[in-house]
C-alpha cells in the first residue's frame, strides 16, 4: 500500500521512477498528466508602477512627504519636478490650506486643516521684513498667489507663499497721483489661467495683476482699472466706469477664465470685469431684498459657469443665478436654498446672528460658513461639507481670503526660495 501511494504521488511531483510491478505499470500511464502552471508575470523593473500609485495619493500636504520618508528611492521619485507636475495635473483642484487675512500687523495666515496636514502659520509669513514705517497691505489671493501693495513705494507685490518667491511691479504712472492713496483694490491670477505649473524653472509663474483706483466726485465713484501681464512686462490701457458712492467692499471671484466679479457691492449692482474683452461694467443684482453686508453675500459660480450670488439669511443660503428669458433679457432666478442648520445638524442653541459667510473657494465651488459652534465648507453642487479648523483665530470683522495650493514640503516645491524679481 505504501509503495502504491508513493508511485501515485510521483505522478504529481514529477519524480521519475520505474514501476515496481506490472499492475503499477498499467495503472500509472492511464492517469492524466497535470498541466504545468503558467509562469507568474514579473513586476516591471522600472518605477512606473510606483509612480502610478504615488500619483493617486490624496493632494494633502502630508501625503508625498510621508511617502518620501520610506526610503531614498521613494524620496527620489516623489521629489522629481516632472512627477510633481503630473501630480498637480492629475488632481487639478488644489486643497484649501487655510485663510489669509489682514490685521493691524499685516497679512496673517491661519491653517484650516487638521493635523498632520496643518501648516504652521509661520511657514507662510510675510515675504520679507519691511523697513520702519512701511507696511504691506493684503488685497487677495488666487491660483496659489497672493497680492500685496506697498503704498509708500507705490508697488504691487505678487507672492507665492509655498515657494516664498515674489515679484515686484511698479504702479502704472496714472495710479501714482496723490501718492497712490486712491489705489486700494486689486486682484491676482495666473497668466495661464490656473496654477498647475508654479514656476518649476526657478522663476515665478506667469501672472496678471489687476489694480483699481477710485475717486469720489459729486456723489459718485469713478473706478479706474489697469491690468499688468508678466509675459508682456507692461501695463495695459486704463478703463473706467462710474458707480454709486455708497458701496461695500466685496471679495472678487473669477467666473470661468475670463470674468472677475465683485470688488464693490451696492443695493442694485456689483462690478464686473471681462479679461478677454477688456471691458468694465455693472451687473444688476436680484430685485429681492438682499443685504449689502459682505459677510452675508458672496459672488459665486453657478453650475453652468455663470455669475451667481449666495445670500445668507439666518441659517439659510439662497443661491441665485442668471438666466436668459424668452425675450432675450437676462434676469435672476432662485436656483437653490440650502438650509444650513439641517444640513450641518446644528443644535437649536446656535444663534442665527452669529452666522456669516467666511469666504468662497473658487477651486472647489464651496461656501465657507461660520457659526457659533464652528465653521464648515459646503460644496454647492454635492452638498457635502467638511469642518474647518482654527477658524476661531479669525475675527468677525476680518476680510478673509481662502488660500488654496499644492503644498509638498521637502518634495521639491515646498522649500523656501526667497527669490525676488522686479518688473
Amino acid at each position: 500500500m505504501l509503495l502504491k501511494f508513493q508511485d501515485f504521488a510521483r505522478c504529481f511531483i514529477g519524480l521519475e521512477r520505474a514501476p515496481t510491478s506490472a499492475v503499477k505499470a498499467s495503472v500509472v500511464p492511464s492517469l492524466p498528466v497535470p498541466a504545468s502552471a503558467p509562469a507568474p508575470v514579473p513586476l516591471p523593473d522600472n518605477d512606473d508602477l510606483l509612480l502610478e500609485i504615488f500619483l493617486r495619493l490624496p493632494p494633502l500636504p502630508s501625503s508625498l512627504p510621508r511617502a518620501s520618508l520610506v526610503c531614498k528611492r521613494w524620496r527620489h521619485l516623489v521629489s522629481d519636478p516632472g512627477f510633481l507636475r503630473r501630480f498637480r495635473q492629475h488632481h487639478r483642484t488644489p486643497p484649501l490650506l487655510g485663510y489669509i487675512f489682514c490685521d493691524p500687523r499685516g497679512p496673517v495666515f491661519t491653517p484650516t486643516l487638521a493635523p498632520p496636514n496643518c501648516i504652521p502659520p509661520a511657514r507662510f509669513s510675510l515675504p520679507q521684513q519691511q523697513p520702519a514705517g512701511e507696511r504691506l497691505f493684503f488685497l487677495g489671493c488666487r491660483h496659489g498667489l497672493a497680492l500685496l501693495i506697498n503704498r509708500r513705494r507705490l508697488q504691487a507685490i505678487v507672492w507665492d507663499p509655498v515657494t516664498n518667491r515674489q515679484a515686484t511691479v511698479a504702479y502704472p504712472p496714472e495710479f501714482t497721483t496723490d501718492n497712490g492713496a486712491r489705489c486700494c483694490r486689486g486682484a491676482v491670477l495666473s497668466g495661464d489661467g490656473d496654477a498647475l505649473v508654479p514656476g518649476d524653472d526657478g522663476h515665478m509663474m506667469p501672472f496678471k495683476v489687476i489694480l483699481i483706483r477710485t475717486h469720489t466726485n459729486d456723489g459718485h465713484i469713478s473706478v479706474s482699472m489697469c491690468v499688468y501681464e508678466s509675459r508682456r512686462g507692461k501695463w495695459g490701457s486704463i478703463i473706467s466706469t462710474i458707480i454709486p458712492s455708497h458701496v461695500t467692499n466685496l471679495p472678487n471671484v473669477l467666473i470661468g477664465n475670463a470674468v472677475l466679479c465683485g470688488f464693490f457691492l451696492w443695493p442694485k449692482g456689483i462690478l464686473g470685469f471681462d479679461l478677454d474683452r477688456h471691458s468694465l461694467g455693472v451687473i444688476q443684482t436680484p430685485k429681492c431684498q438682499h443685504p449689502v453686508d459682505s459677510s452675508l453675500v458672496r459672488v459665486v459660480e453657478t453650475k453652468d459657469r455663470g455669475v451667481g450670488l449666495a445670500i445668507l439669511s439666518k441659517l439659510s443660503i439662497q443661491l441665485w443665478g442668471r438666466k436668459a428669458h424668452s425675450d432675450g433679457v437676462v434676469g435672476w432666478v432662485l436656483q437653490k436654498t440650502i438650509e444650513a442648520d439641517k444640513l450641518l445638524s446644528l443644535p437649536p442653541s446656535v444663534d442665527n446672528l452669529s452666522a456669516r459667510i467666511l469666504g468662497y473657494d473658487e477651486d472647489s465651488n464651496a461656501i465657507h460658513l461660520s457659526t457659533s459652534t464652528g465653521a464648515f465648507a459646503i460644496q454647492l453642487e454635492s452638498m457635502q461639507f467638511t469642518e474647518l479648523f482654527n477658524v476661531y483665530r479669525i475675527g468677525s470683522n476680518d476680510s478673509c481670503h481662502p488660500y488654496t495650493s499644492f503644498y509638498t514640503a521637502g518634495c521639491g516645491n515646498g522649500q523656501e526660495d526667497n527669490r525676488t524679481e522686479t518688473y
